[in-house]
């Protein structure tokens, strides 16, 4: 009982600590730099988390983070291919949470990758995961980042959201998925809002905001 009592207590600790880093004014726990909300519109893209969309590498965001990330190509029933790196354990700015990068590979790469790939696995949904050869696991690493989504392992209020981003220059609710999409068009960021879970946010360079925009009015007439 009393063990069970400690380790409730240390969580709870351990999720106010994190919404204390959100709420707090100036709180920045590993310098500028590296909190969600610090974005930095630069010539048609952004810098978040130090990391520059459409520049930076994901070698460079493996040395931000600190470790290696896992990278797999998916292809959809409609042979759509994409290639994402994923960090199940980043820590930024003292706050854990999951990182997906989508790289930023032409079609003909992205195709004759697929085909490269050593291990295939179908997806419920009828996607293959595909594991990329050592060859393009190395290219790719050489690759820049198309965008970013971060997934804190906290689940956020939006009074603190809005302390810290602002108010969203619109909303877009989703009643399927039980979100509300907050935009910010100009830090190309879209804060998907959830009643009951945890938050997730995709940056994007702002030039290419329209691609989230267009799938959340496609039902609008």
């Amino acid at each position: 009982m009393e063990r069970h009592m400690f380790v409730s207590v240390l969580l709870g600790t351990l999720v106010l600590i994190g919404i204390g880093i959100f709420v707090l004014p100036g709180h920045e726990a590993e310098g500028p730099g590296r909190m969600p909300w610090q974005i930095e519109p630069v010539n048609g893209s952004i810098r978040v988390f130090d990391l520059m969309l459409g520049k930076s590498t994901l070698a460079d965001a493996e040395s931000v983070v600190g470790e290696e990330a896992k990278v797999s190509l998916f292809r959809s029933p409609e042979g759509e291919i994409d290639i994402e790196a994923y960090f199940d354990e980043a820590t930024m700015g003292g706050l854990k949470s999951k990182i997906v990068l989508a790289m930023a590979v032409s079609e003909t790469e992205r195709n004759a990758m697929y085909n490269r790939g050593i291990r295939i696995a179908t997806m419920g949904s009828g996607t293959r995961k595909v594991t990329l050869a050592p060859e393009d696991q190395r290219h790719i690493r050489r690759a820049p980042i198309a965008s970013l989504t971060y997934l804190p392992r906290i689940d956020l209020e939006p009074e603190v959201l809005t302390r810290r981003f602002g108010e969203p220059e619109r909303r877009i609710a989703d009643p399927e998925e039980d979100t509300v999409h907050w935009l910010y068009p100009e830090l190309g960021l879209d804060i998907a809002v959830h009643e009951e879970g945890r938050e997730v946010f995709q940056y994007v360079p702002p030039v290419d905001f329209g691609k989230i925009v267009r799938p959340l009015t496609a039902g609008e007439s």
